[in-house]
């Protein structure tokens, strides 16, 4: 990754947080994912070798997962669920069959 490509990253996901660290290193941080004292730190020797999908996977660290659920047949993304029924989710019981 350039410069010139890692700035047009930054300014299209706003969001996104950075600071440089007394050492040259890039420190970021996505807030959605990341707790307040997280940081992702890349070095400047590795910024070359670093792809924007990279970037981005790292940024969000596994964390941004779809809830996905199966209500009689057919599946439906918990993300689109009104108050009410993502409550109703919260107060089903799971049960382990052996």
């Amino acid at each position: 990754m350039t410069p010139e490509e890692l700035d047009l990253f930054l300014e299209k996901n706003l969001d996104v947080e950075w600071m440089m660290d007394e050492e040259g290193n890039l420190l970021l941080r996505h807030p959605k994912y990341f707790q307040a004292e997280e940081k992702l730190k890349i070095e400047p020797k590795a910024l070359p070798s670093l792809t924007v999908p990279q970037l981005e996977k790292l940024l969000v660290g596994g964390k941004n997962v779809e809830h996905i659920t199966r209500i009689t047949g057919y599946f439906s993304r918990v993300s689109g669920w009104n108050k009410g029924k993502k409550g109703e989710l919260q107060d089903r019981h799971r049960v382990k069959l052996d």
